[in-house]
C-alpha cells in the first residue's frame, strides 16, 4: 500500500510536466520555473494530506539525481572540449571578469552586509556566479541574433561560466567541512582539503581524458558492431555516463561533476555526440524530476520570510553581471551591445540550482530553509525578469558592433 501515493503522484507530474512545458514556453518563461511551481504544489499538497513516506522520498530523490546526471551530461555532450579552448582568447576576459565580480560581490553582501556564515555565504556566491544561457538564448534566437558576434559570444561565456561554477562547487564541498570547525584555525585543514581535491580531482580528468581518447573510440565502435541499433547504443553512452559520474562519486564529489566529464568524454566523438538527438528522450524525462524536487524541498510556511530575504539577494545578483559583464564587454562590443550582454547573463536557472541542491543536501547548518527558498526565488525571479527585458528592449538583428 506505501508504494500507492509514490505512484499515483509520480504518474500525475508525468502528465502535468509537459502541459507545464508548453504553457511556459507560450508565456515565453523558462520551463524549470514551472516544474518547480509543481513540485511546490506536491509540498503544499503533503502538508495538508501528508502523502509523503520514506518509500515517496527516496523514490524522488532517486529521480531528482538522475536528472542532475541528465543536465550535466547534455551540457558536457554540447561542450567539445576543443571547441572550449577555441574560445578562451575571445570570451576568457569577460569570463574572468564577469566570475570574479559576481562571486565577490554577492560574498561581500551576503558575508559582511547580511551577516550570513562564512560556509554559506561561499555557498550562495559560487550558486550566483553562474548564468543560464538556455533561459535568454531563445530570445536571441527569436530575432535573428543568436549567431552574431555578441550572440556568440554570450553562448561561449556562459558555457564557461557553468564549467568554473562546477569545479569551484567541488572545491567548496571539499572545504565546508574544514570551514564548520574552528573558524580561528581552518587556514591549514582548508588549504590542505583544497590541495587533495584538486590532486583527485586532476587524477579524475586525466581518466576522463584518456578515457576520451583511447577507450571510448573502441567502446563505441564495439556497441555499434555488436548491437546493430542506434537505440541500444544510446544506451550503452547513458550507462557509461552512470558509470562516469558514480566513480566520481566514489572519489568525494557530486555526481553533477562526474555527468559532466562523462559527457565532454564523449563529446569528441561524432559518433556518441548523433545519440544526443536519442538521448533527449531521457533528458526530457528526468531533468523535469529535478526542478520538480526542488520545488518539493520548499516549506511553505516560509515563503514569505524566504521571498524577504531573496528582496536582498537579487540586487546584487542582478548589479553582479551587469557591471561584471557588461564592462568588459565594451572591450568587443558597442555600449548597447554589452548591455544587452549583461541583462542576458542575469539568469541563474541550472547550474545555481545544481549548487543548491547539493549544498542543501550538506544541512540546515549550511543552506538553512528560509535561504533555500529565497535562493530557489532568485533564480526562479531572474529566469523570468531577464527574457521580458530582452523582449521589451527587442533585440535587433540590425545592432551593430565594433570593428
Amino acid at each position: 500500500m506505501a508504494e500507492y501515493p509514490s505512484l499515483m503522484t509520480l504518474g500525475i507530474l508525468l502528465i502535468l510536466s509537459p502541459f507545464v512545458k508548453s504553457l511556459m514556453e507560450r508565456i515565453g518563461v523558462p520551463a524549470l520555473v514551472g516544474y518547480i511551481f509543481l513540485g511546490l504544489l506536491v509540498a503544499l499538497t503533503d502538508s495538508q494530506w501528508d502523502i509523503s513516506s520514506p518509500l515517496f522520498n527516496n523514490t524522488f530523490t532517486v529521480l531528482a539525481e538522475m536528472g542532475v546526471v541528465a543536465l550535466l551530461f547534455r551540457v558536457g555532450l554540447k561542450s567539445h572540449t576543443r571547441s572550449l579552448l577555441a574560445k578562451l582568447p575571445d570570451a576568457s576576459f569577460i569570463w574572468i571578469f564577469d566570475v570574479l565580480t559576481n562571486f565577490l560581490l554577492v560574498f561581500w553582501v551576503v558575508h559582511f552586509l547580511l551577516s550570513i556564515s562564512l560556509e554559506t555565504s561561499l555557498v550562495i556566491a559560487t550558486a550566483f556566479s553562474s548564468t543560464s544561457v538556455a533561459v535568454t538564448v531563445a530570445v536571441w534566437g527569436e530575432h535573428g541574433r543568436l549567431n552574431s558576434t555578441s550572440g556568440q559570444l554570450l553562448v561561449d561565456v556562459a558555457e564557461l561560466d557553468s564549467l568554473s561554477s562546477v569545479l569551484i562547487l567541488a572545491v567548496l564541498l571539499a572545504i565546508i567541512p574544514a570551514i564548520q570547525g574552528d573558524h580561528f584555525a581552518f587556514a591549514a585543514p582548508v588549504g590542505l582539503a583544497t590541495v587533495l581535491i584538486l590532486l583527485k580531482l586532476l587524477l579524475f580528468i586525466i581518466g576522463c581524458y584518456l578515457f576520451s581518447h583511447y577507450l571510448e573510440p573502441r567502446f563505441t565502435q564495439f556497441n555499434k558492431r555488436w548491437e546493430n541499433s542506434k537505440t541500444a547504443m544510446t544506451i550503452s553512452v547513458l550507462g557509461a555516463g552512470l558509470v562516469i559520474a558514480a566513480l566520481a562519486g566514489y572519489l568525494g564529489f557530486p555526481l553533477a561533476i562526474g555527468a559532466l566529464f562523462a559527457g565532454l568524454a564523449f563529446s569528441r566523438d561524432p559518433e556518441a555526440v548523433r545519440t544526443d538527438a536519442r538521448f533527449a528522450y531521457f533528458y526530457e524525462f528526468f531533468t523535469p524530476f529535478f526542478f520538480i524536487y526542488i520545488g518539493m524541498q520548499l516549506d511553505p510556511s516560509l515563503l514569505l520570510d524566504s521571498l524577504g530575504i531573496a528582496a536582498m539577494l537579487l540586487l546584487p545578483a542582478v548589479i553582479g553581471k551587469l557591471a561584471g559583464v557588461g564592462i568588459p564587454a565594451l572591450r568587443f562590443l558597442k555600449k548597447q551591445e554589452a548591455f544587452l550582454l549583461g541583462i542576458s547573463m542575469i539568469p541563474r536557472a541550472e547550474i545555481a540550482m545544481v549548487v543548491i541542491y547539493q549544498c542543501h543536501l550538506l544541512g540546515n547548518d549550511v543552506i538553512p530553509d528560509r535561504l533555500f527558498g529565497a535562493m530557489v526565488a532568485v533564480s526562479v525571479i531572474t529566469s523570468i525578469i531577464a527574457p521580458m527585458a530582452l523582449r521589451a528592449m527587442q533585440v535587433r538583428p540590425n545592432s551593430k558592433v565594433k570593428e
